[in-house]
């Protein structure tokens, strides 16, 4: 995979694990603030489910932020390569 691609992947998978993370901090804001059946949970164009109880907002909400910190490490991973060169680099100007 080419050096350019391996950053535009990190990069979307970065802005991807943001957007999740964003999703589970609405959810737990949410709270009990909800009425009738329960709540409709959407992320991007997607409908993750339709009717979620008051009950399980916060499973949701754990399970959007376990995914957001899955994607992040993916996408550190992706570029383990050039991390580890770049403070290679570091460490030998400090010594």
């Amino acid at each position: 995979m080419s050096y350019n691609i391996r950053w535009g992947l990190s990069a979307f998978l970065v802005v991807l694990s943001i957007l999740m993370f964003q999703k589970g901090l609405q959810l737990s804001d949410l709270g009990t603030d909800v009425d009738g059946e329960g709540i409709g949970v959407h992320f991007l164009l997607f409908e993750i489910n339709d009717s979620v109880h008051e009950r399980n907002i916060p499973s949701y909400a754990f399970g959007f932020y376990i995914s957001s910190i899955i994607t992040a490490l993916s996408a550190m991973l992706l570029n383990m390569n050039s991390f580890v060169r770049l403070f290679g680099r570091l460490k030998k100007k400090v010594i």
